[in-house]
């Protein structure tokens, strides 16, 4: 049996994030996960780490700002920056329109389940899991 993610939408109000799974493979293996990520004015991906995974935010519109390793980026479309594993980091919305970047996980290992039921959560809930 075949699943398919692709298009499928995660939005959180409390931080004003929108997702957008770009690839359609559900495997765990797959080497690599992509996501459209929007951020509202004022919105965030909350500071969080991986163990075993490096992301890339590259910046479609708006502008971004990532912290990772007690460092801010600016960042605006066209610009990229590659977050290593095991690095404590936050992603925010610097701007005042809406900011839209890529998501690139590497390896993917199960990060949209850990992202489906991450999100699950803060509905259920009200409030993050995360650190």
């Amino acid at each position: 049996m075949t699943s398919s993610f692709a298009g499928e939408h995660l939005h959180d109000a409390r931080t004003g994030q929108h997702l957008t799974f770009l690839d359609a493979s559900p495997d765990a293996d797959s080497s690599i996960l992509r996501v459209l990520v929007r951020l509202d004015p004022g919105g965030r991906v909350p500071r969080h780490i991986h163990v075993r995974q490096d992301e890339r935010v590259e910046v479609l519109a708006g502008s971004v700002a990532v912290t990772s390793g007690g460092k801010t980026r600016m960042l605006r479309a066209g610009d990229a920056v590659d977050v290593p594993r095991r690095s404590l980091h936050v992603v925010r919305n610097a701007g005042v329109d809406e900011a839209r970047f890529v998501l690139e996980v590497r390896p993917a290992r199960r990060m949209k389940l850990a992202m489906r039921t991450l999100f699950a959560i803060t509905r259920r809930f009200g409030r993050s899991p995360v650190v």
